[in-house]
C-alpha cells in the first residue's frame, strides 16, 4: 500500500504540473509551450521522479536507469538527473543479507566459506556485493540479491501499469507509453534472474578465451542460484582514472582500443553484448588487462543487426543516401507516413554536430542526442529499442574514450581488432 501510494501520487503530482499550465495557455488562448519554456517543468519532473526512486529503491531505481538509456522518448533534464541512479546505494543491513544468503544456500554461512565479510565492497538497486572465501580457499566475490525483490517488482510493475493506462485514457498520447514501460519491465526483469546474468557472462567470457587482454571474471555456477551470484574476485583501476593507469605505465589509447574492440565484436561480430558500460563495470588490472563485470543487462540482437549497422555507417561516411536509407530499414526503422525521406533528415541532423561536419565512424554523445531530439520532434518514426540502446552505449564508449583522450571509433575498431586479440 506505501508503494502503491507512493506512485499514485508521484502520477497525480506528473500530470497537473503539465497540464495545469498547459490549460491555462488554452484557455488565455496562448500557443503551446515552447522546449526552452518545458524545462524548468522537466528539471521539476525529473526531480521528483528521482526522490520517489530513491524513497522505494529497488525496481523504481533499475526503471530510472532504464529511462536514462531512452533519450530517444524522455527530455535531456530527465535522461541527466535520472543517470544519478547508477550512483550506489546504502547497502542493506548485515542481519538482512546475512538470512536472505542462508536461505538461498539452504544452509549456514561457514559451511561454504570459511570468511565472509560483513561489509559490502559495493551495493545497487538489487543487491550488494561482498568479499568472502570458499572452504577451498579462494576468494571470491557474492552478490547478493535483496530479500523480497520480485514481489516488490510485480508490485511496482502494476502500479506503473495501471498509472499509464489511467493517463493514456484521459490523454492520448502520440507515443504510446505502456509498450515502453514493459521494455523498460523486461530489462529489469533481465537482471533480477542471476541464473541468466551467470550465462551471459559465460557467453562473453568464452567470447574472449583465447584474448589475453580481456578478462570476464568466472562465476562458480555450483555456488551461484537465482539470487546469489558467485564469482572470482577481481580488482583494478576504474577505467576512467587516467591518471592512475598512467602511474601503472599503462597507455590510455591501448585501453580506448581494447574496449572499442570489445564492444564492436560483441554487437557486430556476435549479436549479443553487455548493455550497461557505466565506469562502475570496467576496470583494468595493473599489467593492463580490460575487465568488464556486470551482465545483468546482457542483449541479444537481431540476425543481421551488425551488418545493418555497418552499412548505415559506411554510408553516412561516404553519403551515399540510398544506401542510409536501406540501412535504417534493415535495423527496423519504419516511417509510420510512408516517407522514408525522413530518414535521411535524421541522418544529417546527427552527422552534422559531428566535430567535422562528417560522420568519422564515432557515435559522439552529441551525436546520439541530436538523433533522440530529432526523434522526439518527428514521433512519426518508429525507432526499435535495439538501435537506441546501441546508440546509447557508443555514446557512453565515447565519453570515455575521451576521458582518456581518445576517441570511439568503431569502424576503426574492426579493424585494429584482430591485432590486439
Amino acid at each position: 500500500m506505501r508503494r502503491t501510494g507512493t506512485v499514485t501520487r508521484l502520477g497525480i503530482y506528473l500530470y497537473l504540473l503539465y497540464k495545469v499550465p498547459a490549460w491555462k495557455r488554452k484557455l488565455l488562448r496562448q500557443p503551446e509551450h515552447t522546449d526552452e519554456e518545458l524545462r524548468p517543468l522537466h528539471d521539476r519532473a525529473a526531480n521528483a521522479i528521482l526522490a520517489a526512486a530513491t524513497s522505494m529503491r529497488g525496481v523504481m531505481i533499475k526503471m530510472c536507469q532504464a529511462m536514462a538509456t531512452r533519450a530517444d522518448v524522455f527530455p535531456p533534464e530527465f535522461v541527466e538527473r535520472l543517470k544519478e541512479c547508477h550512483d550506489s546505494v546504502p547497502p542493506k543491513p548485515w542481519p538482512v543479507v546475512k538470512a536472505a544468503l542462508e536461505r538461498e544456500l539452504g544452509q549456514p554461512i561457514d559451511a561454504v566459506f570459511s570468511e565472509f565479510s560483513e561489509t559490502p565492497i559495493a551495493s545497487a538497486s538489487l543487491a550488494q556485493v561482498h568479499i568472502a572465501r570458499l572452504k577451498s580457499g579462494r576468494e571470491v566475490a557474492v552478490k547478493v540479491q535483496y530479500p523480497d525483490i520480485e514481489d516488490i517488482f510485480r508490485t511496482d510493475l502494476r502500479n506503473m501499469e495501471r498509472g499509464v493506462r489511467a493517463y493514456e485514457w484521459f490523454d492520448p498520447q502520440p507515443l504510446p507509453l505502456l509498450p515502453l514501460i514493459k521494455e523498460l519491465t523486461e530489462h529489469v526483469g533481465y537482471e533480477i534472474d542471476f541464473r541468466r546474468e551467470a550465462r551471459s557472462g559465460a557467453r562473453v567470457r568464452e567470447m574472449f578465451a583465447k584474448n589475453p587482454r580481456i578478462w570476464i571474471p568466472e562465476v562458480l555456477e555450483e555456488h551461484s542460484t537465482g539470487r546469489i551470484l558467485v564469482m572470482e574476485k577481481v580488482s583494478g583501476i576504474k577505467i576512467t582514472e587516467k591518471a592512475q593507469l598512467l602511474e601503472h605505465g599503462i597507455d590510455p589509447e591501448d585501453v580506448v582500443q581494447d574496449l572499442m574492440s570489445v564492444y564492436v565484436q560483441m554487437i557486430l561480430g556476435a549479436g549479443f553484448f553487455q548493455a550497461d558500460p557505466h565506469p562502475g563495470n570496467l576496470m583494468v588490472t595493473p599489467d593492463g588487462r580490460l575487465i568488464v563485470l556486470d551482465f545483468g543487462l546482457s542483449k541479444e540482437l537481431p540476425e543481421g543487426f551488425g551488418m545493418g549497422l555497418f552499412e548505415l555507417m559506411f554510408s553516412m561516411m561516404t553519403f551515399n543516401e540510398a544506401s542510409m536509407m536501406r540501412a535504417f530499414k534493415e535495423l527496423g526503422f519504419a516511417s509510420k507516413t510512408g516517407d522514408d525521406g525522413t530518414f535521411l533528415l535524421i541522418a544529417r541532423r546527427m552527422i552534422s554536430r559531428s566535430d567535422s561536419g562528417a560522420f568519422e565512424g564515432e557515435f559522439t554523445e552529441e551525436m546520439t542526442d541530436e538523433l533522440f531530439d530529432a526523434i522526439r520532434e518527428d514521433p512519426v518514426v518508429d525507432v526499435p529499442s535495439d538501435f537506441v540502446l546501441v546508440g546509447r552505449v557508443f555514446s557512453f564508449l565515447s565519453g570515455i574514450a575521451h576521458t582518456l583522450g581518445g576517441r570511439a571509433n568503431v569502424l576503426q575498431a574492426m579493424g585494429a581488432g584482430g591485432s590486439r586479440g
